[in-house]
């Protein structure tokens, strides 16, 4: 099988202005076109990005038929997989997104690729006329993530952000009990996740490019800097360039669940402070060991803080005037234990479930909401991803610029120039949204 490596430019003009030109409903496959089978049989879908986090869920879709990767072995190392479990060699390889986007065939795409990439590929994919499943979070910068839900409205794609502890029994139950005054009224929401130094090393040198990556690709919108491995692959995470090190890994997870929690995932605090450590030198430049405090307009305090050794993927407490409610992944508690077996009534807060409110994995729900056509039932669609990816950027400038900064969440603009500039970054010229 010959694989693609690039896109050329008048197929991926003739594909995404086709796409442009009418709303997004559905591609022809997934709308059972004539001599093929209907959406509630098949859906088609392309894995962008199969480093680590792409190979956990590259089984998503009824028919994965591509893999697009930078990085030639990840790629064919994802293609095996697939073909495994397909029983057959037909995943077929590219090295360019644009590549995937022009197949008519593919009614859906899984971004797992580093986050500098996740709103880029998020809006030509709504171009494209595909479903999108994003990683979280869904951006690298606070503007970046308006772009996409800008996108979403435009055409209409179904996108499910991957902030799957929503569709975690646990968490969901947490909220219902918070958000139906179980708990009295809310106080204080303090969320403990964990956070890594990366490497400190100021001793670093370039590298040569191993000849499997292509790295001006993998770099794409980001600023031209020389290679080295410790900026790619799950490294990047650390290098501020690409991502927002901890507090946007594990604090995308968690602060969405406080908002969910506090009735804000469509808003967002008015107030950051905080303080962290990063280091001044060497490729590893990311926030640990944090203490930031939000303020919500209803007067509710959110405390995200460093968790200690024995924090593995973080929790939420959620405090409030007659009892409290902690969660994390591996457990659900409450101060009095009588909460925890409290009916949630008819006429009270109920949260979202799927399409047919029997729950589901999270990318299973995305997957059912494609087949019936059920946008509105997608647990976190765009806005809420982008709100939930919002509050740990605001995290990072507050701790940058080490001064409290007010937040106007329906403007989505602070009181504060220099901290509006950190808003967005600049993005190399043929990668401008």
């Amino acid at each position: 099988m010959k694989e693609p490596t690039h896109c050329t430019r008048r197929r991926f003009v003739k594909a995404t202005a086709a796409a442009a030109a009418a709303p997004y409903v559905i591609t022809s496959t997934a709308l059972g076109a004539p001599g093929r089978r209907s959406a509630s049989q098949r859906i088609t879908t392309a894995l962008i990005g199969s480093g680590g986090r792409g190979q956990q869920i590259m089984a998503g879709g009824d028919k994965v038929v591509a893999v697009c990767d930078v990085d030639k072995k990840h790629r064919l190392a994802a293609k095996a997989k697939i073909d495994k479990m397909a029983g057959n060699q037909d995943c077929a390889t590219y090295g360019d997104f644009r590549e995937v986007l022009g197949r008519d065939d593919i009614d859906a795409v899984v971004i797992a690729t580093p986050d500098h990439w996740h709103s880029l590929i998020a809006i030509e994919a709504a171009k494209a006329g595909k479903a999108i499943y994003v990683e979280k979070p869904l951006s690298v910068n606070i503007h970046e993530g308006r772009l996409v839900v800008d996108a979403v409205r435009r055409y209409g794609p179904i996108l499910q952000v991957g902030s799957q502890q929503r569709s975690d029994e646990k968490f969901l139950r947490a909220c219902e009990l918070v958000r139906n005054g179980r708990i009295g009224d809310l106080e204080t929401v303090r969320v403990e996740i964990l956070t890594r130094p990366g490497k400190a090393s100021t001793d670093w040198v370039p590298q040569t490019v191993p000849p499997e990556l292509d790295y001006d690709m993998w770099l794409g919108p980001a600023p031209f800097a020389p290679y080295h491995r410790d900026r790619c692959h799950y490294n990047f995470r650390f290098v501020s360039d690409y991502s927002g090190g901890d507090v946007t890994n594990w604090g995308a997870h968690h602060l969405d669940i406080a908002q969910w929690g506090i009735g804000a995932s469509r808003s967002g605090p008015v107030e950051v402070v905080g303080k962290g450590k990063h280091n001044l030198n060497g490729l590893h430049d990311a926030f640990y060991d944090i203490s930031v405090d939000f303020t919500y307009a209803n007067g509710v305090k959110v405390e995200l803080r460093s968790g200690g050794a024995d924090v593995k993927t973080g929790n939420v407490k959620f405090i409030g005037t007659k009892g409290s409610i902690v969660v994390s992944r591996s457990m659900l508690d409450a101060t009095p234990k009588s909460l925890l077996t409290s009916r949630i009534g008819p006429d009270e807060v109920h949260l979202a479930r799927g399409p047919d409110g029997s729950g589901g994995t999270h990318m299973g729900i995305w997957l059912e909401c494609i087949r019936k056509r059920k946008r509105k039932s997608i647990n976190v669609p765009a806005e809420i991803g982008h709100r939930s990816a919002t509050v740990c950027h605001m995290a990072n400038i507050a701790m940058l610029l080490d001064r409290k900064l007010k937040w106007d969440p329906v403007e989505e603009k602070f009181d504060d120039d220099e901290a509006n500039r950190l808003a967005r970054r600049p993005v190399r010229k043929r990668w401008i949204l």
